[in-house]
């Protein structure tokens, strides 16, 4: 987000998970994504008159382990509270939810990005369920019409609530892809943006950086991308400026995202939290949680992403985003971690052949590590021959390509397709010779000092040798013979 003068945004984000559970989170009902609308309900869902919610222990257990992911504290009592409000969607008239308490509160995020390493806190954790879905933009719905289909109605959400303390687009991504890999990691959710088991509302306003008291807040709902959040947070942002700059003032309202035009559209005034009327839901009990649940569950957890992606810029020199892809793309840390042990050279050669020329062989088949017959031994071997000079860069991704799909050993893969590269001093000394002699005017070029002459002897001597020439050794007998009075 540029910087404007002396005005800053602050950005609050409330992110909306769906846990990875089997059923709803009051009934019984399936929470799957894809059946046919309304094929997954019963009448606690529906809200029917005298049916009553149960509370579904797994997502329970899945929302305190997303709390201490989040290095959240853990309060021993967690009511539900009912959050009040008409809407065709919401059956009930009302949604259960946590308002008065919650999972876990002031927990962090730790991401990370090319500059090291940020912090945005949290300010809680909670549950509630999710309404139904206002269909409009299928085919079958005409254009006047709004259809709602509730198999989502009830499934279980965890809301993950930052404090307004993220001062750009930027931040806000890197602070979103970070606990989108916390959350998936710690198996709560599968975090599908496109199906939407992760959806981001975003609060902004803007201030004077050298005032206190925050500017008025605005709020962007439904945000399913990244690409979306930060594009609203930018537009929203540069909006609010010139309306400031102007002399106006910014009203509380609540917005939609218009991809298409790549601007924000007033939907109806913000609500506050008085307007919801929050009060204890009466036919469910507090949670009471204990501490030795919550250290079975803290028992469960490993390290979190940030300290993977540190771990992988310290020891193996990887940028960010090439420690990103390490940490989180199947099989790679593993792969990585045994393949830089097998090689015993540099570390940063394994990442280069990993995160270069293994990701694009993998991305052309359609495969993963798992899928192909490339081992780290034999990533390793072959990174050694091209260290010994035995092989180039052109002829070690033809024996790469070979290992992935059949395996084997590199050094026999190179001498049966007759990749092994000259390395041969005399060879190499002669082939400059019949180069220089085929080709008399670049040697003049090159010794009246046009260095581009020189592709031509090297051209002639690849021809000849089908490219297994050493071109370290060919560009440093050219510069002795051609210097030779």
């Amino acid at each position: 987000m540029a910087e404007n003068d002396e005005l800053e945004a602050t950005i609050g984000l409330e992110v909306h998970v769906q846990l990875k559970t089997r059923s709803k989170l009051f009934c019984g009902c399936a929470s799957e994504f894809g059946a046919p609308p309304n094929t997954l309900t019963c009448p606690v869902c529906l809200g029917l008159p005298g049916s009553l919610p149960v509370v579904n222990g797994e997502a329970i257990r899945l929302g305190l382990k997303a709390a201490l992911a989040l290095g959240c504290t853990m309060p021993a009592r967690v009511p539900f509270d009912r959050k009040n409000y008409f809407y065709p969607d919401l059956p009930k008239g009302f949604q259960i939810s946590q308002h008065f308490g919650a999972l876990g509160f002031d927990g962090e995020v730790e991401y990370w990005d090319d500059e090291g390493f940020g912090v945005v806190s949290v300010e809680r954790v909670h549950l509630e369920e999710d309404t139904a879905k206002a269909v409009h933009a299928e085919p079958y719905v005409r254009a006047e019409e709004t259809l709602l289909d509730f198999n989502r109605s009830g499934v279980p959400l965890m809301e993950v609530v930052s404090n307004p303390v993220i001062k750009s687009a930027a931040e806000a991504r890197r602070y979103i892809v970070a606990l989108r890999y916390a959350l998936i990691e710690v198996g709560v959710s599968d975090c599908d943006l496109e199906k939407g088991a992760f959806r981001i509302d975003t609060n902004i306003s803007v201030k004077k950086v050298d005032q206190e008291a925050l500017g008025e807040q605005v709020e962007i709902k439904n945000l399913n991308s990244l690409k979306a959040m930060e594009g609203a947070l930018e537009y929203e942002f540069e909006r609010q400026v010139g309306v400031l700059r102007a002399g106006g003032r910014v009203e509380r309202v609540t917005l939609h995202y218009d991809n298409a035009t790549s601007k924000t559209v007033a939907t109806r005034v913000k609500e506050l939290r008085a307007d919801y009327r929050y009060f204890a839901e009466p036919d469910l009990p507090p949670l009471e949680i204990t501490t030795s649940y919550v250290d079975e569950l803290r028992r469960e957890l490993g390290p979190g992403p940030a300290t993977r992606v540190r771990e992988l810029r310290e020891r193996y020199g990887a940028t960010a985003a090439e420690a990103e892809m390490l940490a989180f793309t199947p099989g790679y840390p593993d792969f990585l971690k045994a393949g830089a042990a097998a090689y015993g050279g540099e570390h940063r050669a394994v990442v280069n052949w990993l995160v270069g020329d293994v990701t694009r062989e993998l991305k052309e088949r359609g495969k993963d590590l798992g899928g192909t017959k490339l081992t780290p031994a034999g990533l390793a071997a072959l990174l050694r021959l091209l260290d010994a000079g035995d092989v180039n860069v052109p002829a070690a991704r033809e024996v790469l390509a070979v290992l992935m799909s059949s395996g084997g050993e590199p050094a026999n893969i190179l001498d049966a397709k007759g990749l092994r590269q000259i390395s041969d001093a005399d060879v190499i000394e002669k082939l400059v010779r019949e180069a220089a002699v085929a080709n008399p005017k670049a040697v003049a070029d090159i010794k009246s000092g046009k260095e581009k002459a020189r592709r031509a002897l090297v051209g002639y001597i690849m021809k000849e040798t089908n490219g297994r020439a050493n071109p370290t050794m060919v560009n440093e007998m050219i510069s002795k013979v051609l210097a030779e009075p």
